[in-house]
């Protein structure tokens, strides 16, 4: 199975008097970049969410946003009696001022329950780092969904790759057939008296120089070993990558001694899904 490193899920909670919003979202990356945004209340947490993040979402670009209001914001929006009480203990600084300069004052000064920021209990806490849980579970939900879309894409590049590779094998046995003609008629039509056990001789020496039996076979097992990195249960983005450039190694070697025009259509058709095949492994985690 496949997981894609592409994730997104948010999820809104009341915590007491707190409404919170925990939203989450991963795209790809060779590392984890874990970044975190949250209300004061909630930075002392970073560390132990960090953690939570990395063990269940392993690997990738991850942002993971945190935003609270009040339930009760519209009450508390402008607080009469509050704003009052202020102007009063600013006449005493300025009993010369207007009223409406002391208006002005007041609704500059922070609100009584701005001035600091209140900490959170261990009940509040635990609440709020299950609704964390509970949205990672809906990303990795979502990587999910998003990784069989890649194994099916990935799945049909790779049979392409198989379907390419048998035709080499095919284009590959007549190849030789016709080089070791080739090179016999060369001779003969020159009516030259040549020793034939050293003609045959040059000739494989000949012929093994552009003999590309090995790069097959090699290229052979690099797409079984594709398929099953495929079914595996385990983070196979790092293996699936670095065996598709081995896969791209094999087929250009095979592509610069084949010296065949029908053998490079299938190397060309190759090389042009392993590209995609690339593109396509950068999400994998």
């Amino acid at each position: 199975m496949l997981y894609s490193m592409t994730g997104y899920a948010a999820h809104s909670q009341e915590i007491f008097e707190d409404s919170i919003t925990v939203e989450i979202r991963t795209l790809n990356s060779k590392f984890f970049d874990f970044s975190y945004k949250c209300p004061d209340k909630f930075i002392f947490l970073e560390e132990q969410i960090k953690k939570v993040i990395k063990k269940n979402l392993k690997r990738g670009k991850i942002e993971l946003r945190v935003k609270k209001s009040n339930i009760n914001h519209i009450k508390d929006e402008f607080n009469l009696d509050e704003y009052i009480q202020k102007m009063g203990h600013l006449k005493k600084i300025s009993p010369e001022s207007s009223e409406e300069k002391l208006l002005e004052f007041a609704l500059l000064l922070p609100k009584n329950n701005q001035k600091k920021t209140k900490k959170i209990t261990k009940k509040y806490q635990n609440i709020f780092l299950k609704l964390i849980q509970k949205v990672i579970e809906e990303v990795l939900s979502f990587r999910v969904k998003e990784g069989e879309a890649l194994h099916k894409e990935l799945f049909k590049y790779i049979n392409q790759v198989s379907q390419q590779l048998e035709k080499i094998k095919k284009f590959d046995k007549k190849r030789v057939k016709k080089k070791k003609l080739k090179i016999k008629n060369s001779f003969d039509s020159t009516n030259l008296k040549y020793n034939q056990a050293r003609l045959e001789e040059e000739m494989i020496y000949y012929i093994e120089k552009f003999d590309i039996s090995e790069e097959i076979i090699r290229l052979s097992q690099h797409n079984k070993y594709f398929l099953e990195l495929m079914s595996s249960q385990i983070e196979v983005g790092k293996k699936i990558n670095f065996l598709t450039q081995e896969m791209l190694r094999e087929t250009n070697t095979i592509g610069s001694k084949s010296n065949d025009f029908e053998l490079q259509k299938s190397v060309v058709v190759i090389k042009e899904k392993l590209e995609k095949i690339k593109e396509q492994i950068q999400n994998v985690l």
